[in-house]
């Protein structure tokens, strides 16, 4: 079943990391990870992943939290105050509970991230896994993730119906949830499948259509593509900011848009050079990021010197 599409609440998807989680998902990861920490040196985790942060310093173990979400946005420690301070209290933590981390690993752009939730002082900035190399060519690749895909209405068919009259060879993922055949028949240069191998699709793609997910975000960045945004929840809107301020594509309501506008922004974003550019820039600055084993070095230590820092 694909559930109606709804309209994004923020207010909504915001109070989710406050409620669950900071509350009953962190209440969760401390108690399983508790029993794991003696002995450890150094706890590595996402930056939602409140619980293992808590159980970690609880335990005097230095944590690392690393950033999943791009455009910081969706994870406000003001508004996890109470919730970290329940956690803190059952964990019976002398000191408040680090939302941060000791230190916080970025695996994207600086500029990817929202100025107005800029990263905290404990910052690591990290490339991300390049990927292929782009090739990019009249191809268009669409997905709305794992998850959104069975959130999404009517929207599949509204973005196949779209790539037909399009006529560019394009490829549509679904997700393991959705069976290919209950779209119908298509166009014999569109194919619809579950899976398919993202980067190597992303590297050539010049257009990739998804809902905004970080992962989505940056992944079509380095495989030099531009990006039409269909958000839909979580971190997605926050993700279309930046997608609509950087100049990486355009944004389109997934409640209401038209298959002719969807065709329209197709075109009109591959006719765009500016887009062209300005996703080759951000290409550049992310790829001259550190590398992953420079971030390793800096975790490794002695003794963690992350906890000293603070």
């Amino acid at each position: 079943m694909i559930a109606p599409l709804v309209p994004v609440d923020i207010e909504h998807e915001l109070s989710v990391v406050e409620r669950y989680f900071a509350g009953d998902a962190a209440q969760r990861s401390a108690a399983s990870i508790s029993s794991e920490l003696a002995g450890a040196d150094l706890v590595v985790c996402d930056e939602l992943d409140f619980g293992a942060m808590a159980a970690a310093q609880s335990a005097g173990v230095p944590v690392a939290a690393v950033a999943v979400i791009a455009s910081g946005a969706l994870v406000r420690p003001n508004r996890l105050t109470d919730a970290l301070e329940a956690l803190r209290v059952g964990l019976g933590t002398p000191a408040p509970i680090r939302p941060r981390g000791d230190l916080f690993v970025v695996p994207f752009a600086p500029a990817m991230r929202d100025p107005r939730f800029p990263a905290p002082g404990n910052a690591l900035w990290m490339r991300p896994e390049p990927g292929p190399a782009p090739r990019t060519e009249p191809y268009i690749v669409a997905t709305l993730g794992t998850e959104f895909n069975t959130e999404s209405g009517n929207l599949f068919d509204r973005i196949l119906t779209a790539l037909a009259r399009v006529g560019t060879p394009a490829t549509v993922a679904v997700g393991p949830d959705l069976d290919p055949a209950r779209f119908g028949p298509q166009p014999s240069h569109v194919r619809v499948e579950q899976y398919i191998d993202l980067d190597a699709e992303l590297s050539r793609a010049d257009v990739v259509l998804h809902h905004g997910g970080s992962g989505l975000f940056v992944r079509s960045v380095l495989g030099g593509s531009a990006q039409i945004v269909f958000p839909m929840g979580a971190d997605q809107p926050f993700t279309a900011d930046r997608v609509r301020d950087l100049g990486l594509g355009y944004v389109l309501d997934p409640v209401t848009v038209t298959p002719d506008a969807i065709a329209d922004a197709v075109m009109s974003v591959r006719a765009d050079q500016r887009v062209k550019g300005r996703v080759e820039a951000l290409r550049r600055e992310t790829l001259a990021l550190p590398t992953p084993s420079t971030v390793v070095a800096r975790l490794q230590a002695p003794a963690n010197s992350a906890a000293r820092e603070q």
